[in-house]
């Protein structure tokens, strides 16, 4: 088995094309492990992280993206936080709120009744710059990859095809994840290139392949089997390790308390004798005991004049 995940930038049929393909098998199943996120939620963790881990690759500039499906499914909101050097990290409201039946192999687990059908599919991109780029589209299918395609097609405009998948086992355990995007470049032709491979590359195919490598495939090696038999013409053109990762530190959780009204924190101060955050993201909970609390009161009081 590959011990490291991987992302890769590709051109294809001498840049017609471009192709992203990501292996994230040990970063979804670290996401799963921190949410108790079993079977479906799983599968829904590691669609949504391969999908937001794809679409923060497609610049060669460092860009953070934030992609969030929010369904009217018992799953609630799944959203994701994504950077091109392939750091990213995951919260999924209700892990809990689908049973898992048990069943495993390649067949592909549907999402919708856990996700829902209505909703919306929002994506933020930053570049750093002044200003970030924002763009929504109504959830259709509630299977999260073929969501983020539409999303691309209708609100990027940029015709593309993709498909992401994560198989479990039979204790609903992830066992393997990942993902392929393709799509057009500018001035490049390659709307029926495009298009071809929507139609022949079928929604279960990738399962298929993954089920078949049993996690033994690197990115590269997946893209060749999944764009067969025209992938003598990929070109890969740069590699990225994908990472679990999480910015919260006790520090950021400290600044986030000095926010709150002195009000709020004289009444932890006084009722709760201390304070509990946990980070949605990735499960760490940071403790502040009542003399930190007061420390923290005293520090947001603004400076009194001198006489």
């Amino acid at each position: 088995m590959i011990d490291r995940d991987e992302i890769i930038r590709c051109l294809i049929e001498n840049g017609r094309a471009r192709v992203v393909a990501a292996t994230t098998t040990h970063t979804v199943r670290e996401i799963a492990r921190r949410h108790d996120a079993r079977g479906v939620a799983a599968v829904a963790l590691g669609r949504a992280v391969t999908a937001g881990l794809m679409l923060a690759t497609l610049t060669k500039d460092e860009e953070q993206v934030t992609l969030q499906v929010l369904g009217d499914g018992p799953l609630g909101s799944v959203t994701v936080d994504a950077r091109s050097s392939g750091r990213v990290r995951a919260y999924l409201k209700h892990p809990g709120a689908v049973p898992w039946s048990g069943t495993s192999g390649t067949t592909r687990v549907a999402l919708a009744a856990a996700v829902g059908s209505k909703g919306v599919v929002s994506v933020i991109r930053d570049l750093g710059l002044a200003q970030n780029y924002a763009g929504q589209t109504t959830l259709r299918t509630g299977e999260i990859d073929s969501d983020v395609e539409n999303y691309l097609l209708e609100s990027e405009q940029i015709d593309s095809v993709l498909r992401c998948d994560t198989l479990v086992d039979g204790q609903g355990e992830v066992v393997a994840s990942a993902g392929l995007l393709v799509q057009t470049l500018p001035q490049a032709e390659g709307a029926a290139l495009v298009e071809f491979i929507r139609q022949t590359l079928d929604e279960r195919r990738l399962g298929q392949v993954l089920s078949e490598a049993a996690g033994s495939s690197d990115a590269e090696t997946l893209a060749r089997s999944l764009l067969s038999p025209m992938s003598d013409s990929l070109q890969t053109l740069e590699r990225r390790p994908v990472t679990f990762f999480c910015a919260c530190t006790r520090a950021r959780v400290a600044a986030i308390l000095e926010m709150l009204h002195e009000e709020d924190l004289r009444t932890m101060i006084r009722d709760e004798n201390q304070a509990q955050v946990t980070c949605n993201f990735c499960g760490e909970r940071y403790v502040f005991s009542e003399s930190e609390l007061e420390l923290i009161r005293r520090k947001r009081q603004p400076a009194q004049p001198a006489s």
